[in-house]
C-alpha cells in the first residue's frame, strides 16, 4: 500500500509539472501572438534621416507614419546635417510630436534624449509603443500642452491633431487641458540639457518661446518653428529671437497642408552661421534657406 501511494504521488507530480509546462508555453504563445498582431511585416525607411529603418505596428497611425519621409524633405535633410556635424548636440525637444515621425528617427541618430511632447494621450501611447517595438530607449514621452504660463487651454478639435488658437475656443472648448511652460518642465527636472527645440504647435509658437526663456538663456539651443506666413505674425517671433541674439532663416519648402506653411530655423550667437548656412545651401539649394 505504501508503494502504491508513492507511485500515485509520483504520477501526480508529473501531471502538475505537465500542466505547468502547458500553461507557461500557452502564455508565451499569447504574448508572441499579441506582438505579431502589433507588428507589420514591413518597416519605414527614413532616407533623409540617415536611412534609419523604423518597424511599423498594426495601428491606424502607421499608414501616415510610413509616408512621413516624403514630407518636409528639406527640413529633414537640414536637421540630419546638423546632427551629423555636431551642431545639434545633447537633448532634443520635439513639441507637437504628433505620431513621433520626427522623435523616433532623431532618437535613432543621437546619443541624447528626445523629449516627445504632445497633449494627446493617443499620440503619446503610439509613440511609446513604437519606441518599445524598435528598442528605442532614448525617447521620453511627456503628455502636456505647452504655453507661456501654466494655464487652462481648450479646443473643439480632435485632440490627436488640434489647435488651441485657431477657432478661438478660449477656455470653453469641448476638450480642456492644463498647460504648462517649457521652463516649468525644466525647473521641475522633467527636461534638461537642451540642444534643439522643434515646435509644431499650431499657432502657439510665440507663447511657447516666451515660456522657454530660461532654457534659451541657459543652453542657447537651435530653435525650429512652423508658421503660416500669410496669416501668422512670424515677425514678432523673429524680433523676439533677435533680441536673444539669434539669427533666423526661412526654409522655403511647403510643409504640407496649407501652401503658406513654412519652417523657420534660428541659430544662436556663437554659431558660425554664415559658413553653416552656406553648407546647408549646398545640400538643399542656396535659394531655399533665406535670412529673415
Amino acid at each position: 500500500m505504501r508503494l502504491k501511494g508513492r507511485l500515485n504521488s509520483s504520477k501526480l507530480i508529473k501531471v502538475v509539472i505537465l500542466i505547468a509546462f502547458v500553461v507557461i508555453v500557452g502564455y508565451y504563445m499569447i504574448i508572441n501572438t499579441d506582438k505579431t498582431k502589433e507588428q507589420f511585416a514591413e518597416s519605414a525607411i527614413f532616407t533623409n534621416d540617415n536611412n534609419v529603418s523604423v518597424l511599423l505596428m498594426d495601428h491606424k497611425y502607421s499608414t501616415q507614419f510610413k509616408t512621413r519621409d516624403n514630407n518636409e524633405v528639406l527640413f529633414r535633410k537640414i536637421i540630419t546635417f546638423l546632427i551629423n556635424n555636431g551642431t545639434i548636440e545633447n537633448n532634443i525637444i520635439d513639441l507637437g510630436a504628433w505620431i513621433g515621425d520626427n522623435s523616433i528617427p532623431w532618437a535613432m541618430n543621437i546619443d541624447g534624449t528626445v523629449y516627445a511632447i504632445d497633449p494627446s494621450s493617443d499620440n503619446c501611447n503610439f509613440i511609446r509603443k513604437m519606441s518599445e517595438l524598435n528598442n528605442v530607449t532614448n525617447v521620453t514621452v511627456l503628455e502636456y500642452a505647452i504655453s507661456n504660463v501654466n494655464e487652462t487651454l481648450s479646443t473643439n478639435d480632435n485632440m490627436e491633431h488640434c489647435s488651441f488658437v485657431n477657432g478661438n475656443a478660449g477656455i470653453n472648448g469641448k476638450h480642456k487641458v492644463n498647460a504648462v511652460s517649457l521652463d516649468y518642465l525644466y525647473e521641475t527636472g522633467k527636461i534638461k540639457d537642451i540642444g534643439f527645440i522643434h515646435l509644431d504647435v499650431e499657432g502657439m509658437e510665440f507663447k511657447v518661446i516666451q515660456g522657454s526663456s530660461k532654457i534659451v538663456d541657459e543652453y542657447n539651443p537651435i530653435i525650429a518653428f512652423e508658421q503660416h506666413i500669410e496669416t501668422d505674425d512670424f515677425n514678432t517671433i523673429i524680433r523676439h529671437l533677435n533680441e536673444k541674439q539669434y539669427r533666423v532663416f526661412l526654409i522655403d519648402e511647403v510643409t504640407g497642408g496649407r501652401p503658406d506653411c513654412r519652417n523657420f530655423i534660428a541659430f544662436p550667437n556663437g554659431v558660425d552661421t554664415d559658413n553653416l548656412v552656406n553648407s546647408i545651401g549646398g545640400i538643399i539649394g542656396q535659394n531655399k534657406i533665406i535670412p529673415k
